[in-house]
């Protein structure tokens, strides 16, 4: 790619992310981010459809980059592994920061969200196998949403804590629950233990 068309193209991205440091996706025109990159329309049309082909674009190359990554480190122990990940979302802090706010676009969660999703899935099939656990489903919920909602209070807190302490905690939180896992293969009316008689719970019977 053309040196020039390269660094017409980063500007308008990192135009468009600062803007939406500072107001709702709605509210931005093409018109703000060829200011702010300082290119003319014509420039801004030659790469991009419009502003929804701009954002769909930033989340699409974001996300691919991210599931790399995340394909690098996935054979680390959850400790090291989520150090990484915490890591990696402090050095694109303007960037995680800025899209997993209000003020950001709710297409990116819903994006990042999946991708934690089949991240994780494929963690529990590195601990169980392929056959699905029963009521899979409900462990990847939890697993994913309470990950996602701590990288978003972490961001959102300014990162009160280093990567290393988030990673300690939540990695061994993390590291906890897939240890659990193998013993959730049966469904769960088979794992409940059956109610002692009621004569053996009385000392005075």
């Amino acid at each position: 790619m053309d040196r020039r068309v390269q660094k017409s193209r980063q500007a308008i991205r990192e135009a468009f992310v600062g803007l939406m440091k500072e107001k709702d996706f709605e509210h931005i025109t093409v018109q703000d981010i060829t200011d702010r990159a300082n290119v003319s329309r014509k420039t801004f049309y030659l790469h991009f459809l419009d502003k929804y082909d701009l954002l769909d674009r930033i989340i699409e190359d974001a996300i691919r980059e991210m599931d790399e990554f995340g394909r690098c480190v996935c054979e680390l122990d959850w400790v090291p592994a989520t150090e990484h990940c915490f890591q990696y979302l402090a050095d694109r802090y303007d960037f995680f920061g800025t899209m997993l706010t209000q003020a950001g676009a709710p297409y990116f969660r819903r994006r990042y969200v999946e991708s934690c999703m089949s991240s994780f899935r494929e963690e529990i099939r590195k601990v169980v196998g392929r056959q699905p656990l029963p009521e899979e489903e409900v462990i990847l919920q939890f697993v994913v949403h309470a990950y996602v909602g701590t990288v978003e209070w972490w961001l959102q807190q300014g990162m009160p804590h280093p990567p290393k302490v988030m990673a300690d905690r939540v990695g061994r939180m993390l590291e906890a629950v897939y240890a659990q896992l193998p013993t959730l293969r049966r469904p769960v009316a088979e794992r409940e233990t059956p109610a002692a008689p009621l004569a053996q719970l009385d000392p005075g019977a």
